[in-house]
């Protein structure tokens, strides 16, 4: 970001907030603590100006990173411009809020389906966590009609990245996708041999919505996997 805006997110900093978000996210460094709300009016007004000379700027802080991946999504260029922005953003992910911000904002996703879809598949079989959530949170967050399911499970199979955040990234979205269809969430999920954790956290995720139905609740809440003297997932 530049530097007038660089001083404005300094002047929004709040130090409680800052606090609050360093427990979320221990590890993550250079808060300033700049509520969302006003992080998406920022990236609203800064689209509407000279939007390349902000990204052609460097970002010091993790406001300016989320900001970053904002104003991606909102400016205004064509589709394959977007898209190598994207492409060029996404290694610089290194946590869940600003992975989750981003793909949130890329609406370009649900038109130019192929083209986010190819993207999805090489983040998918990425051995970097971030890059492999990108890949789970971007499709729970834009293709997840019943068309979409099938080939939404098959990356997902694909996603093997053992660390935490990649996999219950993967955990989130199936917890999405039954609500779209249930029963065949859930024999996808069989057939992609989960480890029990992930299992598990998707059956709780789906207990905890409200969109699913008493019964599919009750289902998620007795099929636990490694509880209760249950035969381990292997």
């Amino acid at each position: 970001m530049t530097g007038e805006t660089r001083a404005w997110l300094a002047a929004q900093a709040d130090p409680a907030y800052r606090d609050f978000q360093h427990k979320l996210m221990p590890g993550v460094e250079n808060y300033l603590g700049v509520r969302l709300p006003l992080l998406r009016k920022a990236a609203a007004q800064l689209a509407k100006g000279d939007w390349s000379a902000e990204l052609a700027a460097p970002d010091e802080t993790f406001e300016e990173v989320l900001l970053r991946g904002m104003l991606i999504g909102k400016a205004k260029m064509d589709s394959a411009a977007r898209l190598e922005l994207v492409r060029q953003f996404v290694p610089c992910i290194d946590n869940w809020a600003v992975c989750d911000s981003f793909c949130a904002g890329l609406r370009d996703a649900r038109i130019y389906k192929e083209e986010y879809f190819e993207l999805i598949q090489q983040c998918a079989d990425s051995d970097r966590e971030f890059e492999a959530r990108f890949a789970a949170v971007l499709l729970l967050t834009h293709f997840n009609r019943p068309e979409e399911l099938d080939r939404c499970f098959e990356a997902y199979r694909r996603i093997r990245q053992p660390d935490y955040y990649a996999w219950m990234g993967v955990a989130w979205g199936y917890s999405v996708f039954a609500v779209t269809d249930f029963e065949k969430t859930i024999a996808a999920m069989e057939t992609a041999q989960l480890p029990d954790v992930v299992w598990n956290k998707a059956l709780q995720k789906m207990r905890e919505s409200y969109r699913i139905a008493p019964e599919q609740k009750n289902w998620a809440a007795q099929h636990g996997r490694g509880q209760r003297g249950r035969k381990q997932h292997e």
